[in-house]
């Protein structure tokens, strides 16, 4: 088994950033270097590279696991990662794109802190999702049609960013995650519109 990396990251800024999305990042820069992401290694991982997040309070110099408890359930509920403490874990689609885009943030901002400018911490990514979801033409056409409305298979995965061979599992671990998206931006029509799609396709299955 590799070490854990040794590259340290900006205390200002990724104590800002959502710590689920750091433990993201920590089962990412661990399956990068092709070791298995146990609980153990994770924990490893995360508090070398954000101390002050994954530390004991009154203790620093030692890991709080307690701290990647509830984090760790609730990216198993929005689909973003898949596995247990007793097995391990690995990133699913939308687990992999949060864990680089939180990759961008630290080390964009390990850059411009040199020059002594300031770090906007962002969720462009969760933002940029919502925007896709509106803008699509089913779900226009879901609006303007509300008790007519139909969508074909194909259109729904494409809609999930799946094609027709992708395995029903990624499937409904992608819409889970647009479901949470959509509840945590407090999109009620989008959040019927994806739980319409899901009953028309999934629930049978």
């Amino acid at each position: 088994m590799n070490e854990p990396s040794k590259k340290k990251y900006d205390e200002e800024i990724y104590t800002r950033i959502n710590t689920g999305n750091l433990i993201l990042f920590g089962i990412y820069l661990v399956s990068l270097r092709g070791d298995n992401c146990t609980f153990e290694r994770l924990v490893a991982e995360c508090f070398l590279q954000f101390p002050r997040v994954f530390a004991f309070r009154r203790y620093p110099e030692w890991p709080d696991s307690l701290k990647f408890d509830r984090p760790l359930r609730k990216l198993r509920e929005m689909g973003l990662v898949v596995g247990t403490i007793k097995d391990r874990f690995l990133l699913t689609e939308f687990g992999k794109q949060k864990a680089l885009e939180t990759k961008e943030i630290l080390e964009k901002a390990n850059m411009v802190n040199r020059k002594g400018r300031k770090v906007f911490v962002g969720r462009s990514a969760d933002d940029r999702l919502v925007e896709y979801l509106k803008s699509s033409q089913s779900f226009k056409d879901y609006l303007n049609n509300l008790d007519n409305f139909s969508i074909s298979e194909a259109e729904f995965r494409n809609l999930l960013r799946c094609t027709l061979e992708t395995p029903l599992r990624v499937l409904k671990q992608n819409l889970k995650y647009y479901k949470e998206i959509a509840h945590s931006y407090n999109e009620k029509q989008l959040l019927d519109f994806l739980l319409f799609c899901e009953k028309q396709f999934l629930k049978r299955r």
